[in-house]
């Protein structure tokens, strides 16, 4: 009997290496599997052919007479439920979080813009709330946008139609509609003009260059944060959580419902003295509305408002900090239960 061990490739709810993970199923025969899935997605979420992916398993089982035993599932979503299947384990990758807990950084606020918004790749929430903040915010923000449909060393997959879809149902779909179009003519978006490779200091976030920009957080207010997953029960924090904290910036974030829930179970503590955070009972399209309304809220605040917004705020942001370097992959796991 062989052990054998397959990295599950997701992107949204799409397993992007599906063929080859049915072929090692479908020869497994007596040996067991360890399926460690890429990230943090909500197993109940993800489609398998179609079909609801845990669901598309147990078929699989059925048919080939294997015993859902045999399949075990090591998971960085720190909220998946582990009933779902007779073997989850969950794990935390803490190179994406914690890194910022112990690094170097000079905080030196001079708050020039209200909002920072930085995206690497493309998804469709990010598109969405990039260009309304793009069509409505432009001035009052930092925004980097580095994914295009001419840049080569990316797919050409901004996720328009999945926000098409998102839209279907929406009174004001065609204003998005008309945000996003914007938005797409003007991309790629870097902090400095001149700016073309992707290795600089300048908006491209992978995670192991996440903390180069950094310095650019010293002249924004809030950081408008969007994290990679955020369908169904799922919670998983990574750089793009890391930055505010360790710079001392308030933020709002788009992630899954109950994200802020989660964070303060870890410690954290949020910002809804300054601010509504009801967002964060929400999910998808009525999440962003939500955040949206506050945005254009604080937009309408001035500079000097903002700052002695800040100065109060000093307790929670210092509080953070020091939650961040208390926090080890082990406990995150033990606080989040």
């Amino acid at each position: 009997m062989k052990n054998i061990e397959f990295t599950l490739k997701v992107v949204e709810d799409t397993v992007i290496n599906e063929l080859e993970f049915v072929d090692v199923i479908t020869s497994l025969g007596d040996s067991k599997i360890n399926v460690i899935v890429n990230e943090g997605p909500d197993l109940g979420k993800i489609k398998l052919f179609g079909r609801e992916f845990l669901q598309g398993i147990e078929m699989l089982c059925k048919n080939l007479k294997i015993e859902k035993n045999q399949i075990s599932f090591t998971t960085y979503n720190l909220v998946q439920q582990v009933s779902a299947w007779p073997n989850i384990k969950i794990i935390h990758p803490a190179q994406y979080f914690l890194s910022a807990a112990n690094l170097d950084i000079e905080i030196s606020k001079r708050i020039e813009k209200h909002f920072g918004i930085f995206i690497g790749g493309s998804r469709w929430h990010r598109l969405h709330i990039a260009a309304s903040m793009f069509a409505n915010h432009k001035d009052k923000s930092l925004i980097s946008y580095w994914q295009h449909n001419f840049n080569k060393k990316q797919p050409a997959n901004l996720y328009i139609d999945d926000m098409l879809m998102k839209l279907h149902h929406e009174d004001n779909g065609k204003k998005i509609y008309d945000e996003i179009l914007s938005l797409i003519k003007n991309l790629p978006l870097h902090l400095r003009a001149n700016d073309t490779v992707h290795n600089k200091n300048v908006g491209y976030i992978n995670w192991d260059k996440a903390f180069e920009i950094l310095p650019y957080y010293n002249n924004i207010f809030v950081d408008v944060v969007c994290e990679t997953w955020h369908d169904g029960i799922c919670f998983l924090p990574t750089e793009k959580s890391a930055r505010p904290i360790a710079s001392k910036t308030p933020f709002l974030t788009y992630a899954g419902k109950h994200f802020l829930k989660n964070m303060k179970k870890l410690g954290f503590q949020t910002f809804d003295r300054w601010w509504s955070e009801n967002y964060d009972d929400f999910e998808g399209v009525q999440r962003i509305q939500r955040m949206l309304k506050e945005i254009d809220k604080l937009a309408k605040k001035t500079l000097e408002e903002l700052k002695d917004f800040y100065t109060e705020m000093l307790p929670v942001l210092e509080h953070n900090v020091m939650t961040l370097r208390s926090l080890t992959k082990e406990n995150i796991i033990e606080k989040v239960k």
